[in-house]
């Protein structure tokens, strides 16, 4: 057993349905293409895949939450040293922190969206390709429905088209 075996679900049973409204409604196949397209060219998942609403005053929270869990106690465990330091420092220092501070909530918004974005596209992905792996052949179909969107393949033929594509 891992050690970020715990963490990790604890963001996957609390912290994710708790920042996230998750639709109930299973992901049709061509969002699913399309997320799994914009997903694999790195694209922004924010605005571009359906399925999740940001709730973003609750990331706020659990940012905060999360930075004040790990700064508290070394705050208090160097209180000492931080009082003796010039104020001049401390200034600087409180600049240099509260940069650190935004781009840190930053980056934990986008990879949260990020792992939201991969469970919805694994859950869909089991749903509409069952007998093909996702880590497999995610980029593979990503390939394939660019390739079918550039021939004009029609949305009712898209599905055989893309499975016909990946036995061949």
């Amino acid at each position: 057993m891992s050690v970020f075996s715990p963490i990790s679900n604890l963001i996957q049973t609390k912290i994710i349905p708790f920042v996230f409204k998750i639709s109930k409604q299973p992901m049709l196949f061509k969002e699913l293409m399309y997320a799994n397209k914009i997903y694999n060219d790195g694209m922004n998942l924010e605005y571009n895949m359906k399925g999740f609403r940001v709730r973003l005053g609750r990331i706020y929270f659990v940012y905060f939450a999360l930075f004040l869990l790990v700064t508290m106690p070394l705050s208090f465990l160097f209180h000492t040293q931080l009082a003796k330091i010039d104020c001049h420092a401390l200034i600087i220092s409180s600049i240099v922190s509260t940069i650190f501070l935004f781009l840190g909530f930053t980056l934990f918004k986008s990879w949260l969206i990020e792992q939201v974005s991969t469970q919805l596209i694994s859950d869909a992905w089991k749903n509409h390709f069952p007998h093909f792996d996702y880590l497999k052949n995610s980029q593979k179909v990503s390939s394939i429905y660019s390739q079918a969107l550039e021939n004009g393949v029609l949305n009712k033929d898209l599905q055989r088209h893309i499975i016909t594509k990946m036995v061949d």
